[in-house]
């Protein structure tokens, strides 16, 4: 049926081309669906580099930014979140140091004023150009992504959707019109000639492109291009069950196999860039009243070398600064807190919250209400599980995409006849919406039925949306019933089913998880009489992203069935038995209650109340008044940063034409490892994760081990996401809520088409009126520890040493016995001691 159009001499065998495909594939991350959608770092091929090399080389491949625009950066400085002090010493820094920055460019007039005038006075200069939108090539593939990804609710599925992507538009590019536009008729020819395999495609197109350039870097280039679908194949092959992307076969050398076609056509534009430009060394010496005529060749070249210094560049210093003004007063603080010993006294009641920024303001307020004493322990509890819902199709991963879940569990009803029936009444009313859903959108969809449809359920839907816009608490109470009487009625099932199809917990396995939660975060085994294990999840309606609001260590799902879970094992006589085995004797009158904190509005869920012994509800009481009024003080201040009434929060996370329930992570900056009694007189402005830690518990460093190279991983993937999303939104993060389109539920893309968006809205980042409420900087990592230990820690571990050592994550160590901070050094950076860790020079 097809002859070639040309003979082209084929150079790498197709095992060849198949690893190359595979490592430029590590150009982009993986992109998670919206039902599931978590951070990661859009740099995160970029980490075997430095830091600063890696967002400049990076920049290049995706036409971004390196940093914020100047005028944005002044924003933050004006409103004071970065010091006087620390942006002159960042300045100094970027001049080489004291005696560099202090060489007169004429009498009077330094170095350093030249650059702090460009930085805080003169108007930026600096010219940006580059281009809007898609380059009509990648327009051209990221439409027929999009058919082909979303052939799963399309009415009328896409054409040789089996055969694979690649192959798919073959059979069907010939009959677009805008390909006959883009590649004319040796495009069409082409059609007809290439290989159908995507590697051998691939191959001969790169024998016949013979260029200088490295296949590697010329494939990764290709990748980056359209770097949400390109992260959306990655998720496909790398982390989705094989359920969910059955019948469509797609691999990266399938979307690269489309690229070398256009390629072959003379079809492919230029790779996407930006010029940034500096003002003239003259306008510069302007704004000094200096004659640049006057000046001496040394002093000519320092005023034209800063003069050329771009945003990106200024950008940096701002962003030195801001780290530097953050960690000077963080770090001050940990230190004279450092010898802080915790009580031997039985609190009267101990929780147990997620490590994520928006748990330390509330568990601050709570401890404040009462003998309380709190732990941060990762929201997924250690637990690498999965759950089938009940009723639903599909299992949820509820453990961090890093893992893969070692146990599924279903979700069945909790006991009784009582349970039972409800959950038969719950299964009736799933398949009864299901079908209506399912038909509703048949008939949406349907070219036939799409406007009778529109006439029939336009009033209602009309009805529906006033109902919601005017009384959006009224149907959220409905909604909220509903989810407690499901709660009441289902619960997670612990053991696996006697034929074992159903991979529940064993015994060992509930007493080796049980036990993790006192070894990670130095728990005593004497627990109070109530501990109360908290997930999280948050609330938001007709809102894409609303999975980024839940817990990120639980695959971007609400936590509260983990807490269930652990809490249900902690309870177990069994499990309790195992532990005193291991020397963790809990006392026989400690009982672990369930709950999930809605970030949004604060409000906290208790599970299983029917499992709370009579001995304890009245305890169980006076904790809840006082989670309420924690609750509240804390809505309070978070209503402040919204620039809200705190009651507004309630209504805010009902209403569907909410874009900002809250500010999510906004603002993240800090990672500290060490016990609570540490940070507990420390207001850290939900900014910091707070994970538990005792160091005279962990001898080996064992678990020091795991929190860093786990947990911390997860806050490093969601800081670099909050980092860059600001930095670029539009190439980074996802640009304007309003104008977003849903594209199947896999991701969200601007206007009618496009590439898929790989960060965050910039509703999550910026306020109303344009300024940045997160500032973007690195990862600060605190850990309260032994020197020696965490040394040994990090180099025996490459993911940490490349972490800290290319600057990614910045660690800072304090001794608890001096209380003296350590910061460990950069690969390359000087060091005047001669050692891994120097000493803390802020």
């Amino acid at each position: 049926m097809y002859s070639p159009l040309a003979t082209s001499q084929t150079m790498l065998t197709r095992a060849e081309v198949a690893s190359l495909v595979a490592l430029a594939a590590r150009t982009v991350p993986p992109l998670w669906p919206l039902d599931s959608a978590i951070a990661v770092n859009p740099l995160a091929g970029f980490e075997d580099r430095p830091f600063a090399d890696a967002v400049t080389q990076a920049a290049r491949t995706f036409g971004a930014r390196e940093s914020l625009p100047l005028a944005a950066w002044r924003q933050v400085y004006a409103q004071g979140r970065i010091g006087e002090r620390e942006l002159r010493d960042a300045a100094m820094r970027q001049l080489g140091g004291c005696y560099e920055a202090m060489a007169n460019i004429a009498p009077g007039v330094m170095a350093i004023d030249l650059l702090m005038a460009r930085l805080v006075q003169i108007e930026p200069a600096c010219t940006e150009t580059r281009a809007s939108g898609l380059a009509p090539d990648a327009a051209f593939i990221a439409k027929w992504c999009a058919a082909y990804f979303n052939s799963n609710i399309a009415a009328t599925p896409i054409p040789y959707r089996e055969l694979g992507l690649y192959r798919c538009v073959l059979a069907l590019a010939a009959h677009d019109p805008q390909f006959r536009d883009l590649a004319g008729e040796r495009g069409t020819q082409l059609l007809l000639a290439v290989p159908r395999d995507p590697f051998e495609a691939i191959a001969e197109g790169l024998a016949e492109r013979g260029s200088d350039e490295d296949a590697l870097d010329h494939l990764g280039a290709l990748v980056a291009r359209l770097p949400g679908w390109a992260g959306h194949i990655r998720w496909r092959c790398e982390h989705a069950d094989s359920d969910r992307v059955a019948g469509a076969p797609a691999a990266m050398a399938d979307l690269l196999a489309l690229w070398v076609l256009l390629e072959r056509a003379d079809a492919l534009s230029s790779p996407p860039g930006r010029v940034t430009q500096g003002p003239a060394p003259e306008a510069l010496a302007r704004h000094f009243g200096l004659d640049t005529a006057a000046l001496d060749a040394a002093r000519t070249e320092r005023l034209a070398a800063i003069a050329a210094l771009d945003d990106d560049a200024l950008g940096a210093i701002f962003m030195a600064a801001a780290e530097s003004t953050y960690a000077n007063t963080l770090l001050l603080r940990l230190e004279a807190s450092a010898r802080t010993s915790a009580s031997d006294a039985r609190p009267a009641a101990q929780l147990v919250m997620c490590i994520d920024v928006r748990s330390e303001p509330f568990r601050r307020r709570l401890e404040r209400t009462g003998d309380y004493e709190t732990f941060g322990y990762a929201g997924f509890f250690g637990l690498p599980m999965a759950l089938q819902p009940f009723g639903e199709q599909g299992r949820k991963r509820l453990l961090p995409v890093l893992l893969s879940p070692r146990h599924d569990l279903v979700e069945a009803p909790a006991g009784g006849d009582e349970a039972a029936a409800g959950a038969r009444r719950i299964a009736a009313d799933g398949e009864r919406d299901e079908r209506a859903n399912d038909l509703f959108a048949t008939a949406k969809l349907g070219a036939a039925s799409a406007f009778a449809t529109a006439e029939a359920t336009g009033p209602v839907a009309a009805l529906s949306m006033l109902a919601r816009t005017l009384a959006p608490t009224v149907s959220a109470r409905a909604a909220a019933r509903r989810a407690r009487r499901r709660a009441e009625t289902l619960a997670p099932v612990l053991d696996p089913c006697a034929d074992e199809t159903t991979g529940g917990f064993r015994l060992a396995d509930k007493i080796g998880y049980a036990a993790a939660l006192f070894q990670l975060t130095g728990m005593k085994a004497r627990t109070a009489r109530l501990v109360v294990l908290a997930g999280h999840g948050g609330s938001a309606v007709n809102n894409p992203y609303a999975s980024a609001l839940d817990c990120g260590a639980c695959g971007g799902h609400a936590g509260g069935s983990n807490a269930r879970v652990l809490a249900a094992m902690l309870n177990d006589p069994a499990v309790r038995e195992g532990l005193a085995a291991r020397g963790l004797e809990v006392p026989a009158d400690s009982h672990f209650i369930a709950a999930q904190h809605d970030t949004t509005t604060d409000r906290v869920e208790i599970f299983d109340r029917c499992r709370v012994p009579d001995t304890h509800r009245e305890e169980l009481a006076a904790l809840e008044r006082d989670m309420a009024a924690a609750a509240a003080t804390n809505r309070a201040w978070r209503a402040q940063l919204l620039s809200r009434a705190p009651g507004d929060l309630f209504a805010g996370s009902v209403h569907w034409g909410e874009v900002r329930p809250e500010w999510g992570l906004a603002g993240n900056a800090a990672f500290l490892v060490g016990p609570r009694q540490w940070s507990a007189d420390i207001d850290l402005e939900g900014r910091a994760f707070l994970h538990s830690y005792d160091w005279t518990a962990d001898p080996s460093g064992e678990a020091l081990t795991t929190i860093l190279t786990a947990p911390m991983v997860v806050a490093q993937w969601i800081n670099c996401q909050y980092l860059f999303s600001t930095v670029d939104n539009e190439r980074y993060g996802s640009g304007d809520k309003v104008t977003h389109n849903v594209i199947g539920g896999i991701g969200v893309v601007q206007g009618n088409g496009g590439d898929l968006k790989v960060g965050l809205p910039r509703q999550s980042l910026f306020d109303d009126e344009g300024a940045p409420f997160h500032v973007p900087q690195r990862l600060l990592t605190v850990v309260l520890a032994p020197l020696d230990r965490v040394k040994t820690v990090v180099e025996q571990n490459d993911i940490l040493a490349r972490l800290f050592g290319n600057g990614w994550v910045q660690l800072v160590v304090v001794d608890p016995e001096t209380g003296k901070a350590l910061r460990w050094r950069e690969n390359g950076a000087a060091s005047p001691e001669g050692t891994s860790i120097t000493s803390l020079i802020c």
